[in-house]
């Protein structure tokens, strides 16, 4: 049950993460991780500014991880050398604990108590009853209070759409639309031409039925993001923010999905950025890394406008106008941490312009800054459509693990099992959904 969890909303997520780690040296998996700067290197005999004297800063950092493996290396190796002062731990998981039932529960425990960390991955947590209890730090009393951070720098969709009653709970450092690329021959095949640089559910529905129809045999989409298990996750985040699992709109949606279930196929993650699609493969999840891969030589402009078998990128939409970022990622401060200003002063760090803030692939950062340089290879045309799309995700689906935990038997007995109808699978969904966040 925990494998088609795993697979169905967070797998792209670990996948990438992964590959990006991979690609740094030293990757080093268990406990703890620590980096500390040698007290020799604090006095190198340079005038010492007046700036610098402000951000002498002193302490110790604990980050709360829920990846087996160090993602934050170089930016701790970086900030710690800038502030020699400051000490940095990764608290992680091993690699067989990784998204297990029995990690999840310490995982959110801790969260909940504060036991022992300053910072956390705060990808999987219950954003909203996190905010109501106040179990992580406002940050928007630490930005008001900070002359040196200027929001303009930074996408407005990490910060009004994190929101939670009035309040910011996390900085989301992940603004990557939700995108994803047609295959041009099958749409070719059927008489179609997308035009659009947007896409919802029902048009892939439509679309798909009528390749299916031409082509006379069966044709995939992809198990993650756009498939049965892919939209489906920004989907039912709206109905289950609004209470409406149990609407005959969602009714209708369980049964379009029902339909597509079976010609689902979990397929290899490209990643490789060389814009392959399989040839009965109708749509895919866009490939598109920035900064692209030195390991090959395409032009990153083409995820963009397209090649002989896919489209460029079309952003999605859900079936209520949502925009999305693909997939969440954030960072949270602990209100139970007695360093809030020196975790403030490390995310400032992490996601600044510097060349030696964290840089990810696949994971577009939130500083314009910083994003206006991984995207150097893109024509004018390609980057004011990112930076366009990026500012129009209006809409964060915070995944919490525990909740999909507690519905996923009951979308096997649907989808799966065939055991229930698509009204009973609503009306048990709905009941569910109140039961876990009332109790």
């Amino acid at each position: 049950m925990w494998k088609k969890v795993i697979t169905a909303i967070s797998l792209m997520l670990i996948s990438t993460l992964y590959l990006m780690a991979c690609g740094a040296e030293g990757i080093e998996t268990g406990e703890e991780v620590l980096v500390e700067t040698d007290e020799n290197n604090t006095d190198t005999g340079a005038e010492v500014s007046e700036e610098s004297e402000l951000e002498e800063l002193t302490g110790e950092l604990v980050i709360m991880s829920w990846l087996p493996f160090n993602n934050w290396e170089q930016v701790i190796e970086d900030f710690t050398a800038e502030h020699p002062g400051v000490t940095v731990t990764l608290d992680m998981p091993k690699q067989e604990e990784l998204l297990t039932a029995e990690f999840m529960e310490r995982y959110t425990t801790r969260i909940m108590t504060g036991e022992g960390f300053d910072l956390v991955e705060s990808d999987f947590v219950n954003m909203e009853k996190c905010a109501e209890q106040d179990v992580f730090v406002d940050l928007y009393e630490l930005i008001h209070a900070d002359n040196d951070f200027h929001r303009e720098d930074y996408f407005s969709c990490i910060f009004e759409t994190a929101e939670m009653n009035g309040k910011l709970p996390a900085f989301v450092y992940n603004v990557r639309p939700a995108y994803i690329h047609l295959n041009k021959r099958l749409l070719e095949r059927a008489g179609i031409e997308y035009t659009k640089d947007t896409i919802t559910f029902k048009e892939l529905y439509e679309i798909y039925e009528k390749v299916r129809e031409v082509a006379g045999e069966k044709i995939f989409l992809t198990a993650l993001r756009y498939g049965y298990e892919g939209m489906s996750s920004f989907e039912d985040g709206y109905f289950i923010r609004n209470n409406l699992m149990d609407s005959e709109e969602y009714e209708e949606y369980l049964r379009m999905r029902h339909e597509l279930y079976s010609t689902s196929e979990l397929r290899s993650i490209m990643h490789d950025g060389t814009m392959k699609i399989g040839f009965d493969v109708l749509c895919c999840e866009s490939d598109l890394w920035l900064p692209r891969n030195s390991a090959n030589d395409m032009d990153i402009n083409d995820f963009f406008t397209g090649t002989e078998d896919m489209t460029g990128v079309i952003a999605y939409e859900s079936m209520h106008g949502e925009r999305y970022s693909a997939s969440i990622a954030s960072m949270a401060i602990s209100s139970f941490s007695p360093n809030k200003e020196l975790a403030w002063e490390f995310i400032k760090y992490a996601f600044s312009d510097k060349d030696t803030s964290r840089s990810t692939v696949s994971m577009i950062s939130p500083n314009k800054g910083k994003t206006e340089k991984v995207c150097e290879e893109l024509t004018s045309e390609n980057k004011e459509k990112l930076f366009s799309d990026i500012e129009a995700i209006n809409t964060l689906n915070f995944v919490d693990l525990n909740l999909d935990y507690n519905l996923q038997s009951i979308y096997d007995d649907y989808f799966v099992n065939n055991t229930i109808t698509a009204e009973e699978c609503c009306k048990k969904l709905a009941d569910r959904v109140y039961l876990y966040l009332n109790e």
